[in-house]
């Protein structure tokens, strides 16, 4: 990664350490039912092994624990993992301290479902495309990528990029993944909404391998 996109990611890091106890408990407060709205139908029923990238302090991941679910919670800032840790220990949840788009402390493992909820914005265009084909290398067979992209603008502190949701869908069907479904929606945060901030989400499976009859 070039000099340029690690002081990139460098300063949107120090923006989040920086977010303070009201900060933390606005972003805990929403509800992953209305922030899910949209994809929630596709999200695996039984028992399953999640990615959450990005995970801030846990509250999709408790959220997906209370559905029977294990999370692996991936936060690179410190104080969001801590504040994670602290409101919402559940034993179903470990946290790791990784970052995109390689994720390099994560090693060989896969997964069921990998979310990617609001963090791809954060990177340039080379590091957004390299992180959705890591991504993508973490999938199960069958197994169901979730990214919700935002567009529009950000806090100065936490710097933001445009997002070519075609590109990325381009880069993830060619690392194996087939498109199930393509939303756009609104905010559902009153200050983004000011903003003019819209979301798309994506919903891009792995194929399972064909059963054969003999």
């Amino acid at each position: 990664m070039d000099l340029e996109s690690e002081a990139g990611i460098a300063a949107v890091l120090a923006g989040y350490a920086a977010a303070g106890a009201e900060w933390i408990a606005r972003s805990d407060g929403l509800s992953p039912d209305e922030i899910y709205q949209s994809v929630a139908d596709l999200l695996p029923v039984h028992a399953a092994r999640i990615l959450d990238l990005g995970a801030a302090t846990g509250r999709d991941a408790a959220w997906l624990v209370r559905k029977g679910h294990r999370v692996t919670a991936v936060e690179p800032v410190a104080n969001l993992r801590q504040a994670g840790q602290r409101l919402h220990p559940e034993a179903g949840i470990d946290w790791i301290d990784d970052r995109l788009p390689m994720l390099e402390r994560m090693g060989p493992k896969v997964f069921d479902c990998v979310l990617a909820n609001g963090v791809l914005h954060h990177l340039d265009a080379v590091a957004q495309e390299r992180a959705v084909a890591r991504m993508a290398g973490l999938l199960a067979p069958g197994g169901l990528l979730i990214a919700a992209l935002r567009h529009g603008a950000g806090p100065k502190d936490r710097p933001v990029w445009p997002v070519d949701v075609a590109a990325l869908v381009a880069v993830a069907q060619a690392s194996g993944l087939d498109l199930t479904r393509l939303v756009e929606t609104g905010s559902i945060q009153p200050q983004n909404q000011d903003l003019g901030v819209t979301w798309t989400w994506l919903a891009l499976r792995r194929a399972a391998p064909q059963v054969r009859h003999l």
